[in-house]
């Protein structure tokens, strides 16, 4: 499997592009940023075709970029879960409205309702949904090559924020912190962890050193 990173906007959201290999040009995209210009360029100068982006949740440093995406690849999908499919398209709840910034409307193509797999490219992920930071928070998971792509669910050394307005912190850090330990620390110690933001880890570093887990 091949995986370049490009860390994209003011929040260093990493977006992450996925093939079989370096020669092949079918590929998918997992997030945006708040820009997304360098992940366009990085595709057209590698003459890549993105068959699908697929959002880790809806909030904004991770959706923002997808309607210009869209724009220069038509074909593309896009595919979020069913619980954060509402946020595309509300200033709220996405928190564009705060950030000042404002998000132009685009279609889901794929929404996910149930964990399961989800396949494009010749690649295959297991879909676990883990909210918390948002109701449809998902993580995806390759298990021949034992990668996880974690979102804004688990960090190096953290997890995601649950300390947002309308949200009940306690209850919704509760529900992360659980699916957090109950679907990806049972993964191998060695399964990479490759998060929405930051460095990557692998759930064995996870499970030793990650404060929120103990």
């Amino acid at each position: 499997m091949q995986i370049d990173r490009i860390v994209l906007g003011e929040y260093e959201n990493n977006s992450y592009i996925v093939r079989k290999d370096k020669k092949t040009t079918d590929c998918i995209v997992i997030d945006t940023g708040l820009i997304v210009e360098p992940l366009i360029d990085f595709l057209k100068q590698k003459n890549l075709n993105p068959l699908a982006l697929i959002l880790t949740h809806g909030h904004a440093d991770h959706i923002a970029g997808a309607a210009l995406l869209l724009k220069n690849f038509s074909n593309i999908k896009i595919c979020i879960h069913k619980a954060d499919s509402f946020m595309l398209a509300d200033s709220v709840s996405n928190f564009s409205k705060y950030l000042g910034r404002k998000i132009d409307s685009f279609p889901a193509d794929i929404i996910f309702e149930n964990e399961g797999q989800v396949e494009f490219a010749d690649l295959k992920f297991a879909i676990l949904h883990t909210p918390g930071h948002t109701p449809g928070g998902i993580c995806l998971y390759n298990s021949d090559e034992k990668i996880l792509f974690t979102g804004d669910t688990l960090f190096a050394g953290s997890v995601g924020r649950t300390d947002f307005p309308g949200y009940d912190v306690e209850k919704c850090s509760e529900q992360l912190i659980n699916n957090i330990k109950t679907k990806l620390l049972i993964l191998p110690d060695d399964t990479a962890v490759l998060p929405g933001h930051g460095p990557t880890s692998t759930i064995g570093k996870e499970k030793l050193h990650n404060p929120y887990l103990h």
